[in-house]
């Protein structure tokens, strides 16, 4: 159901393009896109809350 990541197409109806399919992922509901089915998504990179890549020491300590 999607083609390229890079659409270079500019109509898309529900975030599908029109043209060749590619789809934006916009609403993501059970881990499955809502308007293209796709099962195969990074829920990391889809996340709005973006986890820094190293914890900090303090932070993981166990407070008492």
């Amino acid at each position: 159901m999607t083609a390229e990541a890079t659409c270079a197409h500019a109509t898309r109806t529900n975030g599908i393009c029109d043209t060749c399919g590619d789809c934006e992922h916009d609403v993501i509901l059970n881990g499955a896109c809502f308007y293209c089915g796709t099962t195969e998504l990074d829920p990391r990179a889809l996340s709005p809350k973006k986890l820094p890549d190293v914890i900090a020491p303090d932070r993981l300590v166990r407070k008492k």
